[in-house]
């Protein structure tokens, strides 16, 4: 019996055809998608807007998982933990997500980022590391996070 070759669901970002959305409608794909919620929460973070970016970027049953914390379950955590960060000297972040795969409504994004912190009377600092974000798409079509862990590359400490 000849086995079939298993359909290769991975795609470089920026390479894929507008998918279609819930509704049926064209869409962005969810590379483009995720390219976009990328460049919003770049911008968030620099605004210093976590409300925009936490509406923007996560479901509202999202999860986070940072370093060193417990699971941060849902939009108004998510959303206090965000400003802790920002209260606690973050001042810029550049994401670059390198790997988009895609499974029917769900995408993932494997990536880098940069955090730039000035810490409340401290000398300026990044902190580089990576993540990996599961993206779900939304009713109306668009893609939100619905669970995002990251780590820093630097030593624990």
């Amino acid at each position: 019996m000849a086995k079939a070759k298993a359909k290769k669901t991975t795609k470089r970002a920026g390479r894929s055809k507008p998918a279609r959305t819930a509704k049926g409608g064209a869409g962005p794909s969810a590379a483009q998608a995720i390219r976009r919620l990328d460049a919003a929460f770049m911008k968030a973070v620099e605004a210093r807007d976590v409300r925009g970016l936490v509406a923007a970027f996560y479901g509202a049953d999202a999860v986070l998982m940072p370093p060193n914390h417990p699971l941060v379950a849902g939009a108004a955590a998510i959303q206090s933990f965000l400003q802790g960060l920002l209260d606690s000297g973050a001042t810029g972040i550049t994401l670059d997500t390198q790997r988009i795969a895609t499974a029917g409504d769900l995408a993932w994004g494997r990536g880098a980022y940069t955090l730039s912190l000035t810490p409340p009377g401290g000398l300026p600092a990044q902190d580089t590391g990576k993540y990996i974000v599961c993206y779900r798409r939304q009713a109306g079509g668009g893609w939100r996070a619905v669970a995002d862990i990251f780590n820093s590359d630097g030593p624990a400490g």
